[in-house]
């Protein structure tokens, strides 16, 4: 089944808050007012162009690029992509997003926000870029991208409840050139597991730069819209300075494989399911949704979704017309429950074996609204994320002891593809650009490095490998770094920040327990507490023994004083006698000394 996009007006919208460095359309060319020099091979440059990379180069995830020029005497600065990365551990930390203290210097003009597409790794940390910005008193930010990702933009900011008046949302299409200062953006449509995906050429003082974005090229994806690789062309026909290319894939041999292929074999085990299907998938490949969809209709089956993102990204692909779903093909968890099991076909999250996600809650038997057995199919249409692999495996052994009929890519290679270019792709791009020089992005310092010599081996000498905290200059030399900067990654939990000192607590109380003295009023009464401590009633005898010793001696009536030897006492002894560090707080609560 294949969908298009409601692409609505294409007007050129107003100029941003009035400035006159906003354009907007089709018009090629630099404009007239930045000033260009030639170089000996006849490329036009301007200074130089710094590449400022908060996140994503190093670790795959937290995309967050920051380039930055001279245009016309005015330091100017265009972000692409602002990501977040989700934690491995727990700690209570729901995700984690970009430092941003490297962009929010004064007298640097933040010229907007590009997206090449709408992951959580490119747009989830939107809103807290928005709020440093506010705090910061800068003016409300241009985020300009395509409609799909700008919808999902859209939902992060209200779910943080940032105002509407921080932040203006401009959707640009293929085709379409948006020029912000001395920035020129146009996308080009690339193949990637979401819909509306794009590369950026970008015009600079420096060249032309081109963006890969998160990309594959699939030659005949379900949307009928393939990497715009003529296009790419033209541009390294034209002359490209730079090319940042995604490396998250660069160890995978051959292509990465197409989503038709996929709903070939996802269909096969619908079709021939006795009972309930559920099948576990990336919400965001609504590409996959829609096949999906259409595959539940010929085998006679609603769809019954479960999950806040599913629920979301079928909600946005159905508004901007990627998913055309009949009314009556999806219906709600209570009247699934009422219809015969071979009629339904469930689309649920958690993959990763997220603990309070859709498919760990079903295998674990703690869902509302179904309860799986035998006779029901669970159809993994994903990959393991590295770091998820125990979580995964200890939800399929759990959905298996259900008496399921269970399958994964490992038994079925056919039911996933990834949505990232393989090698074999990845050359290809570089052989369409043909650039002066090579960056690569979005992949681990392993990853990068592998890149860099793929490059290497078309034909491109002048590579670099750049890591989070790492600047590099482009400028009539070529690449080269240039010094580094403070960057890191910011943890959040319940929607706030997350000092680095309370994630150290956190750590050493789940490695080591934690043992709560409390001495009352005159030193007479005593309380020992322990949290996730082994041999709890010994440690608290042995806890108790040494601060009645403490306080026997009489030696200090300096509370200051007091609680140090009491901490110092209760840790030595439990050490001695258990052999454990837990962590020790002590509380003397007396109304006759002063803190």
């Amino acid at each position: 089944m294949r969908a298009s996009l409601d692409a609505g007006a294409t007007g050129a919208p107003p100029g941003l808050d009035g400035r006159p460095t906003l354009g907007f359309g089709p018009a090629p060319g630099r404009p007239a007012s930045t000033t260009l020099k030639t170089l000996q091979d006849g490329t036009q440059v301007n200074q130089s162009l710094v590449l400022t990379p908060l996140g994503g180069l190093g670790e795959i995830g937290m995309n967050c690029l920051a380039l930055e020029q001279t245009s016309d005497g005015v330091r100017e600065r265009l972000l692409v992509d602002c990501g977040v990365t989700f934690p491995n551990d727990d700690h209570g930390v729901e995700l984690y997003h970009p430092r941003f203290d490297a962009i929010l210097d004064e007298g640097t003009i933040l010229r907007g926000l590009i997206l090449t597409h709408g992951h959580e790794d490119h747009v989830g940390a939107i809103p807290y870029l928005v709020a440093a910005l506010t705090e910061q008193g800068a003016p409300r930010l241009l985020v300009a991208g395509p409609p799909y990702a700008l919808e999902m933009a859209r939902g992060r900011l209200a779910d943080v409840g940032i105002d509407e008046s921080r932040y203006e949302l401009r959707a640009i299409r293929p085709g379409e050139r948006l020029w912000l200062g001395g920035f020129g953006v146009e996308p080009v449509r690339v193949t990637h597991s979401i819909v509306d995906a794009t590369a950026l050429i970008l015009e600079t003082a420096a060249g032309t730069v081109v963006h890969s974005g998160d990309f594959k090229l699939e030659s005949d994806p379900l949307d009928g819209q393939p990497t715009d690789e003529a296009r790419l062309a033209r541009a390294g026909d034209e002359g490209v300075r730079l090319l940042l290319s995604d490396s998250t894939n660069v160890f995978q041999a051959g292509d990465a494989g197409g989503e038709l292929a996929v709903s070939e074999a996802l269909e096969q085990l619908v079709a021939t399911a006795e009972g309930r299907v559920v099948v576990g998938l990336f919400a965001s490949n609504v590409h996959r949704l829609g096949a999906l969809g259409a595959i539940a209709r010929r085998t006679g089956r609603h769809v019954c979704l479960l999950g806040r993102s599913v629920r979301r990204h079928a909600e946005v692909g159905r508004q901007l017309g990627w998913l055309a779903w009949p009314s009556d093909l999806v219906v709600a968890p209570e009247i699934a429950a009422s219809l015969p099991p071979r009629r339904l076909l469930y689309l649920v999250t958690g993959t990763q074996g997220e603990p309070r996600a859709a498919l760990a809650r079903l295998a674990a038997e703690d869902h509302p609204d179904l309860r799986l057995g035998p006779g029901d199919r669970v159809v993994l249409s994903s990959r393991v994320i590295p770091g998820a692999e125990q979580r995964v495996f200890a939800m399929q052994d759990d959905l298996l002891r259900l008496g399921v009929d269970l399958v994964t890519r490992l038994t079925h290679p056919a039911i996933h593809v990834s949505g990232h270019a393989h090698r074999d792709e990845q050359r290809r791009l570089l052989e369409l650009v043909r650039p002066g020089s090579f960056m690569p992005v979005h992949g681990t310092l392993l990853h990068l490095r592998r890149h860099a010599e793929l490059a290497r081996e078309v034909g491109i000498e002048d590579t670099l490998v750049l890591q989070n905290g790492e600047r590099a200059e482009l400028g009539s030399s070529g690449l080269a770094k240039r010094g580094k900067f403070e960057s890191g990654r910011v943890a959040i939990a319940a929607g706030r920040p997350v000092t680095a000192a309370v994630l150290q607590e956190r750590r050493e109380l789940g490695r080591s327990g934690l043992i709560v003295v409390v001495v009352g009023p005159g030193s007479g009464a005593l309380r020992v507490v322990t949290r996730g401590v082994n041999e709890a009633e010994r440690v608290r005898t042995v806890a108790e023994g040494a601060v009645r010793g403490v306080l026997a001696t009489g030696a200090t009536r300096d509370l200051p004083r007091l609680v140090e030897a009491l901490w110092r006492a209760v840790r030595a002894r439990v050490l001695d006698a258990t052999g454990q560090r837990p962590v020790v707080e002590v509380d003397v609560v007396d109304a006759g000394r002063k803190r």
